[in-house]
């Protein structure tokens, strides 16, 4: 099994993320959203490591056209 397999379960994790976000600037709790914030990061980090994956690079796509 791949890992853009996990894919749909990271985009589910950063919807979460983003309403625990959103719920914690309301109320003020900026240590909770700088917590949070670093994990959103990672997870961007991750998905798009994950996407990139997926699609050919650059060179790749030169040389197959």
């Amino acid at each position: 099994m791949a890992n853009s397999d996990f894919l749909p379960q990271h985009h589910q994790q950063r919807q979460q993320i983003l309403h625990i976000i959103s719920a914690a600037e309301a109320r003020s709790h900026q240590r909770m959203v700088e917590m949070n914030q670093q994990i959103l990061t990672n997870l961007g980090r991750i998905v798009g490591a994950l996407q990139d994956d997926g699609e050919p690079t650059r060179q790749e796509a030169s040389d197959a056209g």
